[in-house]
């Protein structure tokens, strides 16, 4: 039976960069993998997905009722595989109101957690949400946020409770107890090799130097953005009319998000910045 290594992170922080990664670093291939491709399992929240394996549709159900089997769902998945699976999850570490684990540590092999600059990721969101940046930092500072809630509307996606981004990284990194690597996307962006093999040396995966090198150049932006380019990436949401892969650079924000904007992330979420290396004692932005 195979383990689930959670790919965690709030939206817009590097994940599916992680996967692509993953996947070129098991194919081990002589030309990139199909970003619309990707190994290692399902995303965690998907619909079609648990429709298959909870044997009812979720759209007959409710969210709590989604939420207490997803669990047992993850089980059943594992049970039908050898195979290690990376499995790309935005909800924040949680219990259903059974207080049972959202994600079990009985099927968990470990947590690769992904977090970036919310100064940054915020106008990603913005972006990929289809709304206002000031409304984006409003789902960033609230605490009962959750995209794909039950609606009239019928998502591809099961409702997934975020939260603040304070409180999602500290769900993952202080209250999960599961096994974790963390990785700062601008450490990944400035040493994708290096930061890349922890991830592989963590996950159990036999190391292979080269390997490593050649799944960062297949995985480079400029390959991203030609293959969404050229044939679309169908996990964009439906109401996307930009890239999915938009810029990928550290310290964008400074272009892009007015002062005041920035000022009210940093009330929220300043003693998780200053933690993870985003603001100095002095609360400057690094």
């Amino acid at each position: 039976m195979g383990k689930i290594f959670w790919l965690a992170s709030y939206p817009k922080s590097g994940n599916t960069w992680m996967r692509i990664l993953l996947t070129n670093y098991l194919r081990n291939s002589n030309e990139p993998a199909d970003i619309n491709e990707l190994d290692g399992g399902p995303i965690a929240s998907s619909r079609v997905w648990f429709d298959e394996w909870a044997g009812i549709e979720a759209s007959a159900l409710n969210d709590t009722i989604i939420e207490r089997l997803r669990p047992e769902v993850y089980r059943c998945l594992v049970r039908e595989t050898k195979e290690p699976l990376f499995m790309k999850v935005h909800d924040a570490w949680g219990r259903t109101d059974r207080k049972q684990p959202l994600f079990p540590v009985d099927v968990t092999g470990g947590v690769v957690y992904i977090i970036r600059n919310p100064l940054d990721m915020v106008a990603s969101c913005a972006n990929h949400w289809g709304i206002s940046v000031a409304a984006a930092v409003d789902n960033l500072v609230n605490p009962d946020f959750a995209l794909a809630r039950s609606s009239g509307a019928l998502s591809n996606q099961l409702c997934q409770k975020l939260g603040s981004w304070s409180s999602h990284v500290q769900s993952w990194v202080d209250q999960a107890g599961l096994p974790i690597c963390l990785v700062r996307y601008e450490d990944l962006h400035q040493n994708t090799e290096a930061f890349f093999e922890q991830v592989v040396r963590f996950c159990g995966l036999p190391f292979d130097e080269k390997r490593v090198c050649k799944a960062v150049v297949f995985s480079n932006f400029a390959e991203l953005k030609r293959q969404e380019e050229a044939s679309g990436f169908h996990e964009g949401p439906v109401t996307l009319s930009s890239s999915f892969f938009r810029r990928g650079q550290v310290g964008t924000w400074r272009e892009e998000l007015p002062l005041e904007l920035a000022e009210r992330i940093i009330e929220a979420h300043g003693d998780v910045m200053r933690r993870f290396g985003y603001l100095d004692a002095d609360n400057n932005r690094l």
